[in-house]
């Protein structure tokens, strides 16, 4: 949807375009041989609201540029729920065949729009500090001594060790600080259903305001 759209119904389209990375692969490099990769492999990791992401990865209705050469699509597809009345918040991420979502400049967008009426269902301001929970999440097959990953995007924000940070919480015990955005692994965890909860803080350790910036997940090891 465009910024601010108001949808007619409540069953949802999405359309974007994807540029220079390939869809439907599997990732080529050493994690990809270490951590439990997606039957969907590279994928269109996309979060409604706070909802857990569901993953896309076609039919583009462009997969080739005017010589034949891959560089970008355009992928169309439909929000696999119905969207109560009021806004909404969308944000998509492209994500590599194990989970891990791509860093760099201009690999997220995020906008608000909605739903038959413009009724405010949660108030977010996406020009502020906000963290997007993706890994772990679902179902997890390892074998002795797998790592599972641990992975979120951040918008509008620099974390440091005098600065923002995260606040991980596994199984409502385990906690740790973290202050590096880059992807984490965990070991060591026991076949049966986790939890783990992220948060988003300010220098002081204190919540910073935002329904994204404390997200917590269930995910299953077997």
């Amino acid at each position: 949807p465009e910024e601010k759209e108001i949808e007619k119904n409540k069953d949802v389209w999405v359309q974007l375009r994807l540029r220079g990375y390939p869809i439907g692969n599997i990732t080529n490099n050493d994690r990809a041989k270490e951590l439990a990769n997606s039957s969907l492999v590279q994928s269109i990791h996309v979060v409604v609201d706070n909802n857990v992401y569901f993953a896309r990865t076609g039919p583009s209705l462009a997969p080739y540029d005017e010589e034949g050469n891959y560089y970008e699509a355009m992928y169309i597809f439909k929000i696999p729920y119905s969207l109560s009345q009021g806004n909404h918040f969308l944000r998509v991420f492209p994500a590599r065949s194990y989970g891990e979502s791509l860093k760099e400049e201009n690999c997220f967008a995020a906008t608000t729009f909605y739903v038959q009426n413009k009724r405010i269902n949660e108030k977010m301001n996406l020009s502020s500090p906000y963290l997007t929970y993706n890994e772990p999440s679902g179902y997890f097959k390892l074998f002795q001594k797998d790592p599972v990953l641990l992975d979120f995007y951040l918008s509008n924000v620099i974390l440091s060790e005098d600065g923002y940070k995260v606040r991980v919480t596994i199984d409502n015990t385990i906690k740790r600080i973290l202050t590096k955005w880059v992807p984490y692994y965990i070991y060591g965890l026991k076949k049966g259903k986790h939890t783990l909860r992220l948060e988003l803080l300010d220098k002081n350790l204190k919540l910073l305001p935002g329904i994204f910036n404390d997200t917590k997940r269930s995910f299953n090891v077997y």
